[in-house]
């Protein structure tokens, strides 16, 4: 409630303009009960016609008026929502696609996600009509005020009430706060369980962990049915209770009305027109007891997504530089990642020239890919600098640096679509012709000219329909796409065979040969014998650069 409150408050006039319709329209509600007092108390008693008419005619104008306040109301939080519903979902992806690249690699896939389509929760709950049935609320004072000049008794009871009714709403909705995020933990980790159980079934059984998985999602089943009884069951007692409290007002509000027809106090018109007025009074917090479990889930889930809105974003401004060869220099580089205490990379100092390669290398766990991130700028250094023709990379314009190298990751992504797909996904520009070169400088024209589907064939999720040699030169076509006197290649042979692996050589030397910078990060000795440099991020106490050629002049 609080964040439809929020949401009115940042559009006053147009707040404003809802306020001034939800008025007029609860002012035209009270026309009914009105109409109901006056055709009991005037019309039976004394027979007129032209009254009735009158009469009937004066409501049905009043309810036609009602009804076109209440659209209007309606398409004005159409608009609110509109307006913050789209920055939502842009805030949203703007933060899956340019966050920092360390704090949004530590969020779960599964917990991204369910972030985003939360979104969707969040909609449904702050939708326009629960924020028409929120601005009724504190219009019930009309009906109350009505109610009190036909008898302050029966406005008592009535308050009372609506009183009981509001705070039962709100504490139901303050009381499946807990369970309902512990649910939201429980499914998290039985999603996992079968993420798990899908993806690396082969794993999964050639090490007997069926039964552990087994568990898991037995312990998260039974937390999810022990927490959706207890969920509903509080539902079903609010939902009872107001259904209760709202069939005792009208059973109270015509007994004492009778009672005080009985002694004179009251007209029977009256009294049916009291029971009208408190059931209108009373109407929209019903309403929104409808949606106590919508209330609470919708507030999780805002309160999640606003930290994941929150996470840093990646720099977006920046000089270009107007002519870059593709050398490198790296000054006194350190990196730690911040939940480590550890230095993963300490001062590293080394400088490439267009043309050369550089091979770094090491043990698993010695820093090679965080370099190789460090190089793209998909992350900063902790300390020291590494520039770029001279200029410090955290000077640079990120557009204009990414245009400036090819980049093979370790572990390459692939959509689920076709070839033609994930490579026009890089490089929306590419022609079929296009593409099947680049496959043919792989060693791959055979994905193209002989498998069924030609370009069209899917790849799979992750690239599951080909074989992992397969996949990582896939990734290479796709990569050298991406022109750029920089090459910084990940790993480029691992888990190529041996002719797949004189492909990636051949391009490594025709790279060298135009003029470009290589970087890999490999243990393959033909890379390590080709390259001009070499830097061992195992020596220590810290690794420094090799020039190979002098190294074997010497």
């Amino acid at each position: 409630m609080l964040e439809i409150i929020k949401r009115l408050s940042s559009r006053p006039i147009l707040f404003g303009e809802m306020l001034l319709a939800s008025l007029f329209g609860n002012l035209l509600a009270l026309v009914s009960p009105i109409f109901v007092i006056l055709v009991l108390n005037r019309y039976i008693a004394h027979g007129v016609d032209t009254t009735l008419a009158t009469l009937a005619i004066g409501t049905v104008i009043a309810i036609i008026l009602e009804y076109i306040f209440r659209r209007v109301r309606y398409r004005f939080a159409e608009v609110l929502n509109e307006n913050i519903d789209k920055q939502q979902d842009i805030s949203t992806f703007d933060a899956a696609k340019n966050s920092k690249v360390f704090p949004f690699s530590q969020i779960p896939s599964e917990s991204v996600r369910d972030i985003i389509a939360s979104t969707d929760s969040i909609r449904q709950v702050y939708s326009p009509s629960n924020i028409c049935l929120l601005l009724d609320v504190p219009f019930a004072v009309i009906f109350l005020s009505t109610l009190y000049f036909l008898n302050p008794i029966l406005c008592y009871i009535t308050l009372v009430f609506v009183t009981v009714v509001s705070l039962g709403v709100l504490s139901g909705i303050l009381s499946l706060r807990i369970p309902t995020q512990n649910m939201r933990q429980a499914s998290g980790l039985r999603a996992q369980v079968i993420d798990v159980s899908v993806s690396s079934p082969d794993t999964i059984r050639a090490f007997d962990r069926s039964n552990f998985l087994e568990t898991r999602w037995s312990t998260a089943t039974n937390s999810i049915h022990t927490l959706s009884r207890y969920i509903w069951d509080r539902q079903n007692r609010i939902q009872s209770a107001i259904r209760g409290a709202t069939a005792l007002l009208t059973v109270i509000i015509i007994s004492v009305g009778a009672l005080l027809v009985v002694d004179g106090e009251l007209d029977v018109g009256a009294m049916i027109g009291a029971n009208i007025l408190a059931a209108r009074a009373l109407m929209p917090i019903v309403g929104l007891s409808q949606q106590v479990d919508g209330w609470v889930r919708a507030g999780q889930a805002r309160r999640s997504l606003a930290d994941f809105i929150q996470i840093p974003r990646e720099r977006i401004s920046g000089t270009a530089i107007n002519k870059y060869s593709g050398n490198i220099e790296v000054r006194n580089m350190t990196f730690t990642y911040p939940n480590l205490s550890s230095i993963l990379i300490d001062e590293i100092n080394f400088s490439v020239n267009a043309g050369e390669v550089l091979c770094i290398s090491g043990r698993n766990g010695s820093g090679k890919t965080t370099l190789a991130k460090l190089l793209t700028g998909l992350l900063d250094p902790s300390r020291g600098q590494i520039l770029a023709g001279g200029i410090d990379l955290q000077q640079i314009a990120p557009d204009w640096w990414r245009k400036q190298f090819m980049y093979l990751p370790q572990e390459p992504y692939f959509m689920n679509g076709s070839i033609r797909e994930n490579f026009n996904a890089f490089n929306p520009d590419l022609t079929a012709q296009e593409i099947r070169k680049l496959l043919v400088d792989v060693g791959l024209e055979s994905l193209a000219d002989e498998s069924p589907g030609g370009l069209d064939q899917p790849v799979g999720k992750a690239g599951t329909n080909f074989s992992l040699g397969v996949r990582r030169r896939l990734a290479l076509a796709r990569a050298l796409s991406h022109d750029g006197p920089l090459a910084i290649l990940d790993e480029p042979t691992e888990g190529i065979d041996a002719i797949g692996a004189s492909y990636v050589y051949k391009i490594m030397n025709e790279m060298v040969r135009n003029g470009k910078t290589v970087i890999a990060c490999s243990h393959d000795r033909e890379i390590i014998r080709g390259a001009h440099l070499f830097l061992d991020l195992n020596e220590r106490p810290r690794p420094v650069i090799k020039d190979i050629n002098k190294d074997d002049t010497s």
